[in-house]
């Protein structure tokens, strides 16, 4: 889906207009998203207004894909942003050897239907029932604490001198969703905590700020070393991918040459040069079966 999504040169317009709407989407939460228009007026196509949407979007997917469906474009518009990306920490867990019929734990269906029941502040016979788009939706107010808005104060100055050095980067759209999304999550644990009497106070605060925060760095990190606009520059951050898993040792050519096939030796040997010519990796010797050979390592 994203890699059409994100297709603006091959996709139809009707696919990457979905992008568009929620990037939209995402700072409509306090107003009403209004519906296309359509010339027949015969009622079998009315303007279907959504009032105050919340679009909440999970989605699994391996590395290789997701970043793959990706373009500079996408970093660039602030669409990726808006997204927490959440990679694993480790690739191969241990097997849950215990797995077995899974049991619902009685206190999170207790939580999640008090949520729905808006923390017992709301009555009567529509409780927990999704709105509709004629239902008045009156939000539930969340306050928040003086430290808590301190701590917020603080982050948006920092955030606004880290823009300031980013000027001119593609980094600069998620630095600048940092804020709000710390927000968000603030919001959803302070009313995880307590549906009926809510309030963001400093560790929820702190909590959220430091959650975006690590997944940001680590989401600009992935970008500067798997999404790319041209071919060309796809295959040689997937050639420094290779060189980059091989560590301190080093890697041959031949062992750089047997990991990528995919590519025209012309071509592989057109990217290393340019690897070498900009820094990005540097060359040296290894014993390698009592012989000695030239080996690539990433620099630094």
């Amino acid at each position: 889906f994203l890699s059409a999504a994100a297709d603006r040169k091959r996709s139809p317009r009707h696919i990457t207009e979905i992008l568009d709407n929620m990037t939209e989407l995402y700072t409509a939460a306090g107003g009403v998203f209004l519906g296309a228009e359509y010339a027949n007026r015969d009622g079998s196509n009315d303007r279907r207004d959504i009032n105050q949407p919340c679009l909440c979007v999970y989605g699994t997917t391996t590395p290789l894909h997701f970043w793959g469906a990706l373009q500079g474009a996408n970093v660039v518009d602030g669409s990726l942003a808006r997204f927490l990306i959440l990679p694993s920490d480790e690739d191969y867990p241990d097997e849950n050897l215990a797995a077995g019929i899974r049991q619902t734990p009685s206190a999170l269906i207790h939580g999640l239907k008090n949520l729905a029941a808006g923390g017992g502040l709301q009555s009567g016979n529509l409780i927990g029932m999704t709105p509709g788009q004629t239902t008045a939706v009156n939000p539930i107010t969340v306050p928040m604490s003086d430290e808590a808005k301190s701590r917020f104060k603080e982050l948006s100055g920092t955030l606004t001198e880290e823009l300031r050095a980013a000027r001119g980067t593609a980094f600069t759209a998620i630095l600048a969703r940092i804020g709000e999304n710390s927000l968000k999550l603030a919001l959803i644990v302070a009313v995880g905590r307590d549906p009926a009497r809510p309030i963001i106070d400093l560790s929820a605060a702190e909590w959220a700020i430091g959650f975006v925060r690590h997944f940001a760095a680590r989401t600009m990190e992935a970008i500067e070393r798997h999404v790319a606009d041209t071919e060309t520059e796809a295959h040689l951050k997937r050639l420094k991918e290779i060189i980059r898993a091989a560590g301190a040792k080093g890697i041959t050519k031949s062992e750089i040459t047997r990991s990528s096939q995919w590519l025209k030796a012309r071509d592989r040997d057109e990217i290393l040069l340019t690897l070498i010519e900009s820094g990005d990796i540097t060359t040296g010797m290894r014993d390698t079966g009592g012989r000695r050979a030239m080996v690539y390592r990433l620099s630094g």
